[in-house]
């Protein structure tokens, strides 16, 4: 099995890169990031196609930032749609499956319950936009593929939410100032190393040529608040935090506020999902080992 996978340097990209590794059986893994492979240039992935010859393409690449992407919407499009719909073509062509990494803020937050696939979409923000015409230029391609919707995701690789937090606890543990997070914003947590395994069994089992939409995210909702307080009991770290709204922030881009995700469907093919605490815990726990100065050099 030939895997290649876009945005190879994001975290999901080096999670994939790392436990194709030691999978049984044996996955051959190439995730060049942005300096290797210029998911804009087409020419640039036809010779990747050309010359790896994959069995599937996990699709990764992305302007995740979506406040960036609010203020740069001409890159967002140019890059998460139609960099997308060029690498689906090229795919289709050639009858690559293609996994599509897509994104919760698609839907618009107002179901007041965790969304399945079939809910109808309603993207709020330039991002939530462009990942869904990604989602639309994948399907129309013509080609195998699987589009799998996640949130959150965090990873012991790359810049996320839990490692903010810990820089923020340890810069507020030498001083009075409480951590101020957002908790009117609900989602489901994903830790990018349990999205990575589940994609890998997803490729193993078919399911990247069933042309279907997936939802994979680790089981339950918490808001940024929540999970922040369940970080820092892990963690060691004793700082006060403090619940703000997200109109306190006063941010370019709007997000939805309850974008909880479903993912029983991917259950259902013998894929389940743990729940989020015990998958950060386990984050926690890794990154401990990896990064101690991120951690107290003591449990209270």
């Amino acid at each position: 099995m030939r895997m290649l996978v876009t945005g190879g340097r994001g975290q999901l990209g080096r999670e994939l890169e790392e436990l194709s590794g030691v999978s049984k059986p044996p996955v051959d893994c190439w995730a060049p990031g942005h300096a290797e492979l210029d998911v804009t240039d087409p020419h640039a992935l036809r010779r990747a196609l050309q010359r790896f010859n994959p069995d599937v393409v996990v699709h990764a690449a992305a302007i995740t930032d979506v406040d960036r992407c609010e203020r740069e919407p001409e890159l967002a499009w140019r890059v998460n749609a139609e960099a997308t719909r060029i690498l689906a073509r090229l795919c289709a062509e050639r009858a690559i499956p293609v996994v599509y990494v897509s994104t919760d803020y698609v839907f618009d937050g107002r179901k007041g319950a965790p969304y399945v696939e079939s809910d109808p979409t309603h993207p709020l923000s330039v991002y939530a936009a462009t990942k869904l015409e990604g989602e639309r230029a994948v399907a129309d391609a013509g080609g195998p593929y699987a589009i799998v919707r996640t949130a959150w995701v965090y990873s012991t690789y790359g810049r996320n939410f839990p490692r903010t937090i810990l820089e923020a606890a340890r810069r507020a543990s030498a001083g009075p100032e409480a951590l101020r997070v957002v908790a009117d914003q609900t989602g489901s947590p994903t830790y990018g190393r349990d999205l990575a395994l589940a994609l890998l069994v997803m490729i193993k089992k078919d399911l990247t040529s069933s042309r279907r939409v997936f939802h994979a995210a680790n089981a339950g909702a918490c808001s940024r608040y929540e999970q922040a307080r369940e970080l820092l009991a892990l963690s060691g770290w004793q700082v006060p935090v403090e619940p703000i709204t997200t109109a306190e922030l006063n941010r370019p881009a709007p997000r939805p506020a309850c974008s909880a995700l479903d993912s029983s469907a991917l259950g259902a093919e013998g894929i389940p999902m743990r729940p989020w605490r015990e998958a950060l815990a386990d984050f926690t726990e890794r990154l401990r080992h990896q990064e101690p100065d991120l951690f107290p050099t003591a449990r209270a």
